[in-house]
C-alpha cells in the first residue's frame, strides 16, 4: 500500500517559523508535524511512500534519514516547484507506475480518526471513483473552499464541506500530465468531478489544521499523545522521538 506526502511547499503563512525550517518540521510538543502523518500511514498498512521536496528539502531527508517504519522515496524538485499536481506526477513516474492507487496525506493537519477508520475504499468504490477526498464541516468563521457532497459525490458548489488533506487516488487520473511540469492538484479534482469521477466521505473524527501560524502558535506545546492510538507510544520509541 502506498502513500504520498506533499511536503515542497514554502510554507509562507507561517511566516518566521519558515524562514529557515520547512513546514513539515514545525514542531508539535517537540515533533515534526510529518511524523503524525507517517504514524497515520502505518496504521493503515501504508509500506511504500514518497515525499516530495524542494523547500529546504535536504533538513526532511536529513531527518528522515533513520526511518524504518516502511520504505520513503525522496522525489526533489528542482529548480521549479512542481505544485501538489505536478509533484505526485514526477514521483509516479520516479518511483511507481501509472497501474498504482494511493493515499494523499498532507502533514498540515493532524488527524484524530475514529477507532476502526480506515481511509482504503471498497471494491465498489474504486470502480466507480477516480479519487475519494476526505471531507468535514466548515467550522464557523473558517475561510475554505467550500464543497457540496451528495450521493458521495464531490461538486465545486458553494457548501458546507472542504477537504481535509486526506484521499485516496488512481495513479491513471494523472495520466495526461507530463512528469517535471508544474500542476495544481485542484484542477485534477475539478476535472474529476465534472466526470462524477470525484468521491467524497465525511471523516470520522475530528482534526487541527496547522496550515496558518496562529494555530501554528495555539498549539504547538500540545502533547496529543491522548487523542492518538495506543501505538503511537511505540512509533515514538521506534523514531526516538
Amino acid at each position: 500500500m502506498k502513500a504520498f506526502f506533499p511536503c515542497a511547499g514554502f510554507g509562507t503563512r507561517m511566516g518566521e517559523w519558515t524562514k529557515s525550517l520547512p513546514k513539515p518540521l514545525l514542531k508539535i510538543n517537540n515533533i515534526p508535524l510529518i511524523y503524525y502523518s507517517l504514524f497515520l500511514a502505518k496504521s493503515w498498512g501504508v509500506n511504500d511512500a514518497i515525499l516530495n521536496l524542494h523547500y529546504f528539502g535536504e533538513k526532511i531527508q536529513e531527518e528522515l534519514k533513520g526511518f524504518q517504519n516502511f520504505q520513503l522515496h525522496f522525489s526533489s524538485e528542482t529548480p521549479e516547484i512542481l505544485g501538489t499536481g505536478g509533484g505526485i506526477r514526477t514521483g509516479i513516474e520516479r518511483f511507481w507506475s501509472l497501474q498504482d492507487n494511493f493515499l494523499v496525506l498532507n502533514p498540515d493537519f493532524i488527524l484524530f480518526p475514529e477507532p476502526g477508520f480506515n481511509p482504503w475504499p471498497s471494491a465498489k468504490d474504486r470502480e466507480k471513483f477516480d479519487c475519494i477526498l476526505y471531507l468535514a464541516k466548515i467550522p464557523e468563521n473558517a475561510n475554505y473552499t467550500g464543497l457540496s457532497l451528495k450521493n458521495d459525490q464531490v461538486q465545486f458548489t458553494p457548501g458546507g464541506y472542504f477537504y481535509l488533506g486526506l484521499s485516496w487516488m488512481k495513479a491513471s487520473c494523472l495520466s495526461e500530465l507530463e512528469p517535471n511540469k508544474s500542476f495544481d492538484l485542484a484542477d485534477i479534482f475539478r476535472k474529476l468531478s465534472s466526470q462524477n469521477r470525484l468521491g467524497g466521505k465525511v471523516f470520522p473524527g475530528t482534526f487541527l489544521d496547522l496550515g496558518e501560524k496562529q494555530f501554528y502558535e495555539k498549539y504547538r506545546n500540545t502533547d496529543f499523545s491522548d487523542r492518538l492510538s495506543a501505538d503511537w507510544f511505540e512509533f515514538r520509541k521506534e523514531n526516538h522521538m
